[in-house]
């Protein structure tokens, strides 16, 4: 199986991606030590995300064009351009932070590479249970619009209670509920994916971050159940997903891995999710025996905000049976109750029309957790 690493650092609204980088040569060297080294010089790494302990490291390559150079090469801090020695292309660091360096060979040089070094352990993504297969399972993503403040809110909750007691949905779908509808709703989230998705009214769900899905009649139980069948068989699994996350005080650092079953591109986003947030619901005569003052999978960070209409990830292109491995290294806000975190791992496609990426897998993934590939049995 073909694998692909990459990394992204993420502190709440920010994020980098860290690959391979590359950059025009400054000019031709006519003592090339009998050999012939034309073409681009690049550096790459193979860790991209490193413990800050002094034993973990990083190995960096440099090439120019296809000849691997080890002898002679100058590492440069980027931020200062001043030479930093790496002995024998290896670097190590005992002091969490960022790190970026460029190199020089002769009269050439190369583009910029980073490697985070953090005082919690590197998550390890659980063994595939099964390598040869892509017969993956599937869930659907039901984001739940909602708002402390929305009266009408607990019919919408009444129905998905309703919906999850059902054992024909059981392992089909899970959960996001997004506080949008008022800014004293503690588990308020700025992210104007309401826009993105349509909202006009509240309560309304939607179904894999598609807007052709929306549904607001929490009176009709049949036909919401109608739209999520519907939805669940309208596509098969086009990718798997594996994630292992780490809890480092008020620090988070999440390996997402995805697999593909299908030659395609695809958008990776990782959701920050809360439970047990208490706040007075208002209620216009939902009956629930479970009451609404407790709301569970609150949806606190979005990772994957491509633009206020694009919630769909950062784009990645794979073929049938190759893989890909991100980072994540998250800040967490304080207010937040670290215990009470969970992680959604979306992978985004083309929809079966082809006219738009609308989810098409997603796992749920407990803080100091993991959740190895699901395989259909």
């Amino acid at each position: 199986m073909k694998r692909f690493n990459n990394f992204s650092l993420l502190t709440l609204l920010l994020s980098f991606l860290a690959l391979p980088v590359s950059c025009t040569l400054t000019g031709e060297d006519p003592d090339d030590g009998g050999t012939n080294l034309d073409g681009e010089m690049t550096i790459e790494v193979d860790e991209p995300l490193i413990r800050a302990d002094g034993d973990s490291y990083a190995t960096i390559t440099v090439k120019v064009g296809d000849v691997e150079v080890n002898e002679g090469v100058t590492f440069y801090d980027a931020a200062t351009n001043k030479p930093v020695v790496i002995p024998n292309m290896k670097f190590t660091t005992d002091t969490p932070g960022k790190y970026s360096f460029w190199a020089a060979y002769k009269t050439k040089h190369s583009g910029t590479v980073t490697i985070t070094a953090i005082s919690a352990a590197i998550p390890v993504l659980p063994a595939d249970p099964s390598p040869s297969s892509t017969d993956f399972s599937r869930r659907v993503l039901i984001q739940q619009f909602t708002g402390t403040n929305c009266g009408f809110c607990p019919f919408m909750v009444d129905l998905l209670r309703s919906f999850a007691a059902n054992p024909l949905n059981k392992d089909k779908w899970l959960l996001a509920a997004i506080h949008s509808y008022n800014q004293s709703d503690p588990a308020y989230i700025s992210a104007p994916i309401d826009g993105a998705m349509g909202i006009g009214g509240y309560p309304t769900v939607c179904l894999d971050l598609d807007k052709t899905t929306r549904w607001s009649n929490y009176n009709d139980f049949n036909g919401f159940q109608s739209l999520f069948n519907k939805e669940y068989n309208s596509a098969k699994a086009k990718a798997g997903i594996a994630v292992s996350s780490v809890l480092d005080g008020n620090q988070l650092v999440v390996k997402l891995g995805v697999k593909a079953a299908e030659d395609g591109d695809y958008g990776l986003a990782l959701w920050v999710l809360e439970d047990g947030i208490s706040a007075k619901q208002a209620n216009n005569g939902g009956t629930s025996p479970e009451g609404y003052d407790t709301h569970n999978n609150c949806v606190r960070l979005i990772i994957g905000q491509n633009s206020s209409k694009d919630f769909t990830g950062d784009r990645v292109s794979l073929k049938a049976g190759e893989s890909v491995e991100q980072y994540f290294l998250l800040d967490l806000d304080d207010n937040w109750v670290s215990e009470n975190l969970h992680v959604l791992g979306i992978v985004n496609a083309l929809n079966p029309s082809g006219d738009a990426y609308t989810t098409n897998n997603v796992v749920d993934c407990p803080a100091n957790g993991s959740v190895a590939y699901s395989y259909n049995k």
